[in-house]
C-alpha cells in the first residue's frame, strides 16, 4: 500500500491544496535535471526543480495490475536545457525519471511517488518537447526467449559472445571530411570492410560522447550508418571497435576465433525445404 507522508496527506485533506508535480530525470551520462509545475523553485534532496522552462504532465493513468502507466511528459522548448540537437543526438533517450507530488508551499511536507521508470524518445511539438514516460511494469512487457535466427543473435562483446573487446578496439584521429557521414583516417591499415558494422565512439570534437555503427569501412575511409549530428572535423579524436557482421565462417570462426559461442543456426533448413515434398529431396 502507498505511503504518504503525514505532512503532505494534511495537505491533501485540506479544501485548498498547494500541491505542484515535480520530476527528476536522470541521464545516462548521469546528468541529473528537475522541473516542477508550480510558478516557483523548489530544492529537494539537494536537487533544484525548476519552474522555467514550464512542466506538464498530461493524460496520466495507473492501475493496480501489470498494465504499463500511461502518460506524456510536456517540457516547455526554450533550448537551453533540452536542446534539438541533444534530442537528436539521443542523449535523452532511456533517461530514467522520478515523478511525484509535493507541497510547494512546504517542501518539508514530503513527497508522494507517482511513478518511475525510463522516457522514451522524445519529440519536438510546437514550442515543446514531448516524451512517452514508461513506468517499470514495461519491463514485465518484454518478450523472454530467443528466436531461431540464421545470423548470430548476440552483440560483440557481450555475455553471450564473450570476446574481449580490448584488443579489438583501435584509436584514432580524422585526417580527412567529405561529410558528417563519410571521413578519413589516413593512418589506418586495416583491411577493407574490418571495422563494417563495428561502433564508432567519438573521444574528441563537437561529437565527444556519441557513437554510431559504421556501415563500411575501405582504404582508410569510414562511412556510417547515420550522419553525424555535429560537425566532424579535422583533428576529431575517436575510438572504434571492430565489426562484426554476425556471419559464422566469415566473422565467428575466420576472424574472431570464437565459433565456440556463435548463437545461431546457420544449416537450419528453409522454409521451401522444409515443406517441399519427399521426391524432391531424395
Amino acid at each position: 500500500m502507498k505511503s504518504i507522508p503525514a505532512g503532505l496527506l494534511a495537505n491533501y485533506q485540506e479544501g485548498a491544496t498547494t500541491v505542484a508535480w515535480a520530476i527528476k530525470i536522470t541521464r545516462s551520462d548521469n546528468a541529473v535535471f528537475g522541473w516542477t509545475s508550480s510558478d516557483k523553485d523548489a530544492t529537494i534532496d539537494a536537487v533544484l526543480y525548476k519552474s522555467a522552462p514550464g512542466l506538464n504532465v498530461a493524460s496520466f493513468s495507473s492501475s493496480a495490475g501489470l498494465a504499463v502507466d500511461n502518460s506524456e511528459l510536456t517540457v516547455l522548448a526554450d533550448d537551453t536545457i533540452i536542446t534539438r540537437a541533444d534530442i537528436l543526438a539521443g542523449r535523452w533517450n532511456n533517461a530514467s525519471y522520478l515523478l511525484f507530488r509535493y507541497n510547494w508551499a512546504d517542501v518539508a511536507d514530503g513527497e508522494e511517488v507517482i511513478s518511475a521508470g525510463t522516457l522514451g524518445e522524445l519529440h519536438p511539438r510546437a514550442g515543446a518537447y514531448v516524451a512517452e514516460m514508461r513506468a517499470l511494469q514495461q519491463y514485465l512487457q518484454q518478450p523472454v526467449g530467443a528466436a531461431s535466427t540464421k545470423t548470430c543473435r548476440a552483440r560483440l562483446g557481450d555475455a553471450m559472445c564473450m570476446v574481449d573487446l580490448g584488443p579489438w578496439t583501435e584509436t584514432g584521429t580524422i585526417t580527412g571530411v567529405t561529410s558528417k557521414q563519410i571521413f578519413t583516417d589516413s593512418s589506418r591499415a586495416e583491411a577493407d570492410d574490418y571495422f563494417g558494422e563495428g561502433i564508432l565512439t567519438w573521444t574528441g570534437g563537437l561529437n565527444t560522447g556519441l557513437s554510431q555503427k559504421v556501415k563500411t569501412y575501405a582504404s582508410d575511409t569510414f562511412t556510417l550508418s547515420l550522419p553525424m549530428i555535429f560537425d566532424v572535423q579535422i583533428g576529431d579524436t575517436y575510438s572504434v571497435i571492430a565489426g562484426c557482421r554476425k556471419r559464422l565462417d566469415e566473422d565467428c570462426a575466420a576472424k574472431f576465433s570464437n565459433e565456440l559461442n556463435f548463437q545461431g543456426e546457420p544449416h537450419r533448413p528453409t522454409v521451401d525445404e522444409l515443406t517441399s515434398s519427399p521426391e524432391v529431396n531424395v
